[in-house]
């Protein structure tokens, strides 16, 4: 069993719940990384469908994410029991030349709610209110370096972030301190 521990899980458990109607670090969820030259025939081999432009995102079961990250790199981000994540580690065990896995440290946190948008304008130089959702957008959100994945989620702007693992217990306290500023949405 790979067991995963989060440097996040006590700072999640112990948010007030103002704090988590806005700001979650899902658990339940595998990263799963795949580069190489051979990307784009591997992908049809298996009969995987990839974004078709470079940042373009594809959902994956409910609330996964399959992230193209550069021309010869994706990144899924799924539950574990999303179908693609077995199909994933099943085309990678066959002896495709030009494609290997890439173990990714990063974490994700997940901003949602109304009070999301102004978060993120307190705390980074993009205006999401004008960027496309399902597309991936390299910033800086508090000063650390991350990945931020608009999306719709229930009528709502949902936004992912993805930070290394080692930053993400500041980013997580910075977000938090700015919402309990902001008070309950």
């Amino acid at each position: 069993m790979n067991t995963r521990f989060s440097p996040l899980e006590k700072l999640a458990a112990a948010a007030p719940d103002h704090i988590k109607a806005v700001l979650s670090h899902p658990t339940d969820m595998q990263k799963l990384g795949v580069k190489g030259p051979g990307l784009l025939p591997w992908s049809q081999t298996h009969e995987i469908a990839l974004p078709e432009n470079l940042y373009d995102t594809l959902p994956v079961g409910q609330h996964g994410v399959l992230a193209r990250v550069g021309n010869d790199e994706l990144i899924l981000e799924c539950a574990d029991h999303d179908a693609l994540l077995p199909r994933f580690e099943e085309a990678l065990l066959a002896s495709d030349a030009g494609v290997y896995r890439l173990d990714q440290q990063s974490l994700t946190l997940v901003l949602s709610s109304e009070t999301a948008l102004l978060v993120l304008a307190q705390t980074c130089g993009v205006d999401f209110s004008n960027e496309p959702v399902d597309r991936i957008i390299y910033t800086r959100v508090g000063g650390a370096s991350c990945v931020v994945l608009p999306r719709l989620g229930n009528g709502q702007q949902v936004y992912r972030l993805w930070i290394d693992y080692t930053l993400a217990p500041y980013l997580w306290e910075t977000l938090a301190e700015i919402i309990a500023e902001l008070g309950p949405s």
